[in-house]
């Protein structure tokens, strides 16, 4: 009885102990990408290497993954000033299909030793030593069901002492940027100020052909022989001609109506 119940507490055990297990580790490695003797530059650029090693008959996933499964996620908790500059590199997925007999239903799986990689840019004002932590979170999995797991990671990585970041050294690319916008603007100002000019100059234009286009229509019409109500001539110019013809003096009423 007493040898049975020492064999249940080892299975119970054994039991509790595999569902603990860790299945997946990270390791963070952080480099130097302009190799100054193995430190970091102020205004340089660094890499930090995630390697993730995942037991044997286990995986997890990729960001992009299609399927249900959750894939791998890394949140920072300190980068000492670094700023990120493009995006992270993920590892070659293999696929995988969960359901034998669904081939459609894909899950894009990690499994093995793998990294993911990082590149940041370091302060310019950096001195000492740069310190990089964070933590991880992955589903891990195999053919008999899914678990979740998660860790935690550091690295640091010294500052080149005495180094100074030449004038204008990490801004480089941010500079160009800003020059690269100036330009756009300048150009894209450039064609708006010919548009107004165009503008102006075609407004000048159709102003003068409507006046012209008036004195035009004046001078074919002439002076009117029109009449009013009272029956007075309208146009002045008309009456005064009319007035001559005939030898008769003008008449102006006091509404100045002629």
């Amino acid at each position: 009885m007493r040898q049975t119940s020492l064999w249940l507490a080892l299975l119970m055990l054994a039991s509790v102990l595999g569902a603990q297990a860790e299945l997946i580790r990270a390791k963070a490695v952080l480099e130097p990408l302009d190799s100054q003797g193995g430190k970091a530059t102020p205004g340089g650029e660094v890499k930090l290497r995630i390697q993730f090693e995942v037991d044997e008959g286990f995986h997890a996933y990729h960001k992009d993954n299609p399927g249900y499964s959750k894939p791998i996620s890394v949140k920072f908790s300190e980068l000492s000033g670094l700023t990120e500059t493009g995006e992270a590199q993920w590892p070659k997925y293999h696929e995988g299909h969960p359901d034998p007999k669904d081939l459609s239903w894909v899950e894009y799986e990690l499994s093995g030793t793998f990294e993911i990689v990082y590149r940041f840019r370091v302060p310019a004002t950096a001195r000492g030593a740069l310190k990089v932590s964070g933590s991880y979170e992955a589903q891990v999995c195999d053919e008999k069901g899914c678990t979740d797991r998660s860790g935690a990671f550091s690295a640091s990585l010294d500052v080149l002492e005495g180094s100074r970041a030449a004038p204008g050294a990490g801004d480089n690319e941010a500079l160009k940027r800003l020059e690269d916008k100036v330009e756009a603007l300048a150009q894209e100002l450039g064609s708006q100020r010919k548009d107004l000019e165009a503008i102006r100059k075609a407004n000048e234009e159709l102003s003068k052909a409507l006046k012209d286009f008036i004195k035009s229509q004046q001078e074919k019409a002439g002076p009117s022989g029109e009449k009013d109500d009272h029956g007075f001539y309208v146009s002045y110019d008309f009456a005064i001609a009319e007035a001559r013809k005939q030898g008769k003096l003008l008449l102006i009423d006091f509404n100045g109506e002629y």
